[in-house]
């Protein structure tokens, strides 16, 4: 009894598992059409996903080095404005000892640019400009004071060196930033 109740289950069974579909073309045309469209749309979804993130990055390295310029520029203009005062000073005061009267240029952003990986990205006629008006206003400084130069020679200079730092580079520079600052804009990036 128990074998007949179990024969009829199983043929009861097989009544249901009726696999006639496998054999049909439909169906294998269906499954790799299907197996297609999977493999299309993780591949379509990854690289999607991948512009995403290299437009964020782009975006955020755009922002970093916005705020880097926005610092380094506010440190140089007020390097020029010191050398500036200290030419003032030195012609009103007219000191003997120009070492009292010593510029200490600011230059903190500067030294700190070395360890930032987004100093390269700021273009290099900036970084050289702002590199020789150090690297002049100290020398100028160090041979005023050791009367190598007279001040009626390097006085002069110095302003020079102001000028075209403040006329050329930091306008520059400043026009840089403008663009930057429409950029990030466009990308909905609120900069100060």
């Amino acid at each position: 009894m128990e074998d007949m109740e179990n024969t009829r289950t199983n043929t009861k069974l097989r009544d249901k598992l009726d696999n006639s579909e496998l054999v049909k073309t439909g169906f294998w045309v269906g499954q790799v059409f299907m197996l297609i469209a999977t493999v299309l749309g993780v591949y379509l979804a990854s690289q999607e996903g991948l512009s995403q993130a290299i437009r964020f990055n782009e975006i955020d390295d755009m922002q970093n080095n916005y705020y880097l310029q926005r610092s380094l520029y506010d440190e140089v203009s007020d390097n020029v404005e010191l050398v500036r005062d200290y030419v003032e000073l030195v012609k009103e005061n007219n000191p003997y000892d120009l070492t009292k009267f010593h510029p200490e240029l600011q230059t903190y952003i500067w030294d700190t640019m070395r360890y930032s990986k987004n100093t390269l990205q700021t273009p290099s006629r900036f970084l050289s400009d702002i590199r020789r008006f150090y690297a002049e206003v100290n020398d100028l400084v160090r041979k005023g004071e050791e009367r190598t130069y007279g001040r009626s020679y390097f006085m002069p200079k110095l302003l020079e060196a102001a000028d075209k730092m403040e006329q050329e580079t930091l306008v520059a520079l400043d026009q840089n930033l403008e663009t930057m600052k429409a950029e990030l804009a466009k990308n909905e990036v609120a900069v100060e």
